[in-house]
């Protein structure tokens, strides 16, 4: 049996929500104050904008490029189930940050996991005797006009509403990237370097050291091996320590030793040495090895490779 419809203008339950969402906007407000685009909602008496209730039909997720953040139903899948047993049990609380977009659509600024949550509750119990749909299909949004903003704007409030987020769970590439982009940000903001740092280490409970890791990561470290330590193949302090080279060296490495580069190999590494001095380090080999020069068909280097980790792990 099809489930109950509820109606657009279902007063009970839209009443106590907007009383609740109303003081979890007080929150948002204090999050996008820093974007300079904070503290709209209210009520129509005081000029500021109301919460508004949108289909989640009519909402769209922002491009992946500007929410590198997982979700959580991806990346931490308690809290996501904690967050759905929540919105059962109670509503959308919490709004959702929208930018209306061309032809009515709206791109969801904060509130991807509630969106698809509300889907997947709607899709679950929607044949459920009793079941009102729209407690889960209109939710409370803070709504910006498609002129309101503009793209750095959005991805800035993408940005300032995931801070909350369990920073130490994410992977290591998001991670640097987040660092490097957030200091930008500042930067954007007029912050002075130490008011940068310090802004950071607040945001995020991250070490002052583990800052100028991520800089001298993304400055002074070539992308291939950056991918190495995002990878996994290598650790962070073994990455770091190629920057006591200049990246025509590094690169010169990669090309020559990539399949050699391990954490014992670089951390033998010291400042200062020639190119016929690493090429030893790398050369050297380990009791119980054999080195071997292979020749492979040109475009399939990266195939290789992955073929030999699976052979060296024994899955191959």
């Amino acid at each position: 049996m099809a489930g109950k419809k509820g109606t657009a203008d279902n007063t009970d339950f839209l009443n106590r929500l907007t009383k609740n969402s109303k003081g979890a906007a007080k929150s948002v407000s204090q999050t996008l104050d820093k974007v300079g685009m904070g503290a709209v909602w209210d009520d129509e008496d005081n000029g500021k904008k109301k919460i508004e209730y949108i289909d989640i039909s009519k909402m769209e997720g922002a491009p992946a490029e500007w929410n590198r953040y997982p979700l959580l139903r991806d990346s931490q899948p308690d809290r996501y189930l904690e967050l759905k047993l929540s919105i059962y049990e109670r509503g959308v609380e919490d709004p959702l940050v929208l930018w209306r977009r061309p032809g009515g659509s709206y791109m969801v600024l904060a509130g991807h996991n509630r969106r698809d949550i509300c889907a997947e509750i709607i899709k679950d119990c929607c044949e459920e005797d009793g079941f009102d749909e729209d407690k889960f299909r209109l939710v409370p949004c803070i709504v910006y006009q498609e002129d309101e903003i503009d793209e750095r704007k959005a991805r800035e409030i993408i940005d300032d509403t995931n801070l909350y987020r369990d920073f130490s769970k994410l992977p290591e590439m998001v991670k640097q990237q987040i660092v490097v982009d957030r200091l930008e940000t500042y930067k954007k903001r007029r912050y002075t370097k130490g008011e940068r740092i310090d802004q950071l280490m607040k945001d995020f409970g991250l070490k002052k050291s583990a800052i100028y890791d991520a800089l001298a990561l993304n400055e002074n470290v070539i992308e291939p091996l950056q991918k190495m330590f995002f990878d996994g193949t290598i650790k962070k302090k073994t990455v770091l320590r190629f920057t006591l080279f200049p990246k025509d060296t590094q690169q010169w490495i990669f090309d020559e030793f990539g399949e050699q580069i391990s954490d014992a190999k670089v951390n033998a590494l010291k400042k200062n040495m020639t190119r016929d001095e690493i090429a030893q380090v790398f050369q050297t080999e380990r009791e119980g090895t054999k080195r071997l020069t292979l020749e492979i068909p040109a475009g399939r280097e990266e195939e290789f490779r992955e073929l030999y980790k699976k052979w060296l792990a024994g899955e191959a």
